[in-house]
């Protein structure tokens, strides 16, 4: 075990991923001699990204109104760093913190963090677990976090996607299994569950995203699509440029849908994060991200090349 920056290497015979203990990162996804993932690649460029590139963000993933809820009567105000708004975990979330190495082997790394009571303004101390396995074109991310307090919990990853490894994801294709979305103004839910159809957030088909973009979404996409309630792990996404595909499958009742307009090089890549709804603590008839002593609270994520 070592609290030392690391950078780590996985390889199977179809992928070749590189990854690193600081915010638990993705750096590299490579498939055909293409690397999918835009982000920094160096320790410096690492360190100066403040875009979540490849990274397991937390406590709470997207964003919590106000930067504030209530939780068994107590009101807790964390950090607002996104505006009026708490963003992934606050002004330093998981994404920027420094994980343990438990484990390092060719197809499988185990990476570790606590998170201590009254971070960022949360109640409870919170143990993460994030393992990353690798077989063959897949690469799997289960994380796991358990509380010694009542607290909130919503995990997700930030890679961004870029099948061609250069340029814009605007001739990508994209398609989300989904019927809903939780429609947003502010980038805050109203608290209302829509159905997608006869809307420019219709992507239960490919979607050519520069042709939707440019017709209706001028602003691009940053919303958050209600999955299918089944149990376990089912394909959420599929993202294409016509020569690679990648689908996402993933446990997570939700997912946001980030075209990048806002990185460096705007559109350089397509977020796709699976987790629980923005802004959960105040609507109750979202999926709850309350977190409890004695339970776990868990996510799987599975990354498919073709």
């Amino acid at each position: 075990m070592t609290d030392e920056l690391m950078f780590l290497t996985l390889e199977s015979p179809e992928l070749s991923v590189r990854l690193t203990n600081w915010g638990a990162r993705l750096l590299s996804v490579c498939y055909q001699g293409v690397d999918c993932l835009y982000g920094p690649k160096t320790e410096e460029e690492l360190r100066a990204d403040t875009c979540y590139c490849g990274s397991v963000c937390g406590r709470v993933a997207n964003r919590i109104a106000g930067g504030c809820f209530e939780l068994d009567g107590v009101r807790y105000q964390l950090a607002c760093n996104n505006g009026p708004n708490h963003l992934h975990g606050g002004a330093v979330g998981f994404s920027d913190r420094l994980w343990r190495t438990e484990l390092a082997e060719p197809s499988r790394v185990v990476l570790s963090l606590l998170s201590p009571a009254g971070e960022e303004g949360y109640p409870g101390a919170v143990r993460v677990r994030a393992t990353y396995t690798l077989e063959g074109r897949a690469l799997r991310l289960e994380l796991v976090a358990e509380s010694d307090a009542p607290t909130l919990v919503n995990l997700t990853h930030h890679a961004y996607w870029n099948l061609d490894g250069r340029g814009t994801v605007e001739q990508h294709c994209l398609q989300v299994d989904a019927e809903e979305m939780t429609p947003m103004v502010a980038n805050i839910p109203t608290g209302e569950v829509a159905a997608v159809q006869g809307t420019p957030y219709d992507l239960r088909r490919p979607v050519l995203l520069g042709e939707r973009m440019a017709a209706a979404l001028p602003g691009g996409f940053d919303d958050n699509y209600v999955l299918s309630p089944a149990l376990g792990v089912r394909r959420a996404a599929l993202l294409t440029n016509g020569r690679r595909t990648l689908r996402v499958s993933t446990d997570a009742p939700g997912m946001q849908v980030y075209t990048g307009d806002y990185l460096p090089l705007p559109r350089g890549g397509v977020a796709l994060e699976a987790q629980c709804y923005p802004d959960a603590p105040h609507h109750a008839h979202f999926p709850s991200i309350v977190l409890r002593p004695g339970v776990l609270s868990s996510r799987t994520i599975v990354w498919e090349l073709d």
